[in-house]
């Protein structure tokens, strides 16, 4: 969702949006108030009665509602949901291809057929076969000429597939480690909570695991920022060397990565943080002149979901996890 407007009037619908989201039963995050920005702002109807519907049913918005609106009012159409049109057009291109393709053969068989029949005809009745004749094979090659344009925009509907294809990848890779961005991240955590059960199957609750490259503002000062690249990309491929093939990794900060690990017991989730934490500690980092810097490390918080929790409550916890580690010294795992 893009917006346009002027200072002015941004913080007049912020006025008038942050009473309306103080008194709604969910916490004031930028959710919320993409929400209640879009509802006084009045630019989305459906919103609008979505909202209006809700607070007529239950009096305020909880989290759970807040979230569902803004899923369905505001988020951006993804690239998959681009997918699946892309394929629609081309199948109903196919399908009036195909359609044209037989009415031209048609066409064609009876202007072939006409012509057969035009020898046997007296002179009397010459010039209206020909007359039927030549409207034939305008029609003929009208279906032609359509057919035509209709394989140019199956070829272009090809090419907008992989166009959507790329920009898929695109909006859900982050573009300096390669792993998952912020927003796949949040995709995935969403559709991992919201699922049935999610906190009470047999193989365990969802785990999250957030990750923090200590120091790295001092990393960045002392060695310069395209070194702090080669610190992130390395940390990333520890990370996604550890824990790829166990669940969802991600860079969601400048120096901050997240684990979502499907059905995962917690001793397991800590296991694997404490492996992140000693692989990453145990690694040597260059510089392109060959001198090795001090030992790169870094904090992790490891929490598991409760029943019913929302993203961002599982996010606030794990974070907090993660400071504690930070005070308590930098280079270690904390569970909470």
């Amino acid at each position: 969702m893009r917006y346009v407007v002027s200072v002015d009037k941004s913080a007049e619908l912020l006025r008038l949006a942050i009473p309306l989201m103080s008194r709604q039963a969910t916490a004031l995050h930028p959710v919320s108030y993409a929400v209640w920005y879009e509802y006084v702002a009045l630019s989305n109807p459906g919103l609008r009665k979505a909202v209006d519907e809700s607070l007529s049913e239950h009096g305020r918005l909880d989290e759970a509602k807040t979230y569902a609106i803004h899923r369905r009012h505001i988020a951006e159409v993804d690239p998959a949901t681009a997918e699946q049109i892309a394929d629609g057009f081309e199948r109903v291109l196919t399908g009036v291809s195909h359609s044209a393709t037989a009415a031209g053969t048609q066409a064609e068989r009876y202007a072939q057929a006409l012509g057969s029949l035009q020898a046997g005809l007296a002179h009397a009745a010459e010039e209206p076969v020909a007359e039927i004749l030549r409207h034939t094979a305008k029609m003929a090659q009208a279906m032609a000429d359509l057919q035509s344009r209709l394989k140019e925009s199956q070829r272009e509907i090809l090419d907008l597939r992989s166009e959507v294809h790329r920009a898929r990848h695109e909006s859900l890779v982050d573009a300096l480690t390669g792993l998952a961005n912020r927003r796949a991240f949040d995709q995935q955590l969403a559709t991992c909570l919201l699922a049935p059960n999610a906190a009470s199957g047999a193989a365990g609750q969802p785990c999250l695991i957030m990750a923090d490259i200590d120091h790295f503002k001092r990393v960045n000062d002392s060695y310069g920022h395209a070194f702090g690249d080669k610190v992130l990309k390395a940390v990333a491929q520890v990370l996604s060397s550890v824990a790829a093939d166990a669940g969802t990794v991600a860079r969601i900060g400048g120096e901050e990565f997240a684990i979502l690990l499907p059905a995962t017991p917690m001793a397991r989730a800590e296991q694997l943080a404490e492996r992140i934490r000693f692989t990453v500690a145990s690694s040597c980092i260059r510089r392109s002149t060959g001198e090795e810097i001090d030992s790169v490390t870094v904090s992790l918080g490891v929490v598991a979901a409760q029943p019913q929790q929302l993203p961002n409550e599982l996010l606030a916890r794990a974070d907090t996890a993660l400071y504690v580690s930070k005070q308590g010294g930098r280079n270690r795992v904390t569970a909470a």
